[in-house]
C-alpha cells in the first residue's frame, strides 16, 4: 500500500473531480475563537447536517 500526502487544495481538488460533497469540512473557528464559541459553531453545523444534539453538560 502507498501512502500519499496531499494538501488540501488537492484533497478538494480530487473529491470534486469525483463529484463528491464535503460535508464535514466547514470552518468551526479559528485560533482566536473561544472553545465554548468553536462549540457552538460545531452543534450548529451538525444540526444543519440533520444530526441531533443533546445537550446533557448543561442540564438544568
Amino acid at each position: 500500500m502507498k501512502l500519499s500526502i496531499q494538501t488540501i487544495k488537492d484533497y478538494f481538488k480530487s473529491k470534486k473531480d469525483k463529484n463528491k460533497d464535503l460535508i464535514f469540512f466547514e470552518e468551526i473557528g479559528n485560533q482566536k475563537t473561544s472553545k465554548d464559541d468553536i462549540m457552538k459553531n460545531l452543534v450548529k453545523i451538525l444540526e444543519k447536517k440533520g444530526f441531533k444534539y443533546i445537550d446533557t453538560k448543561y442540564k438544568d
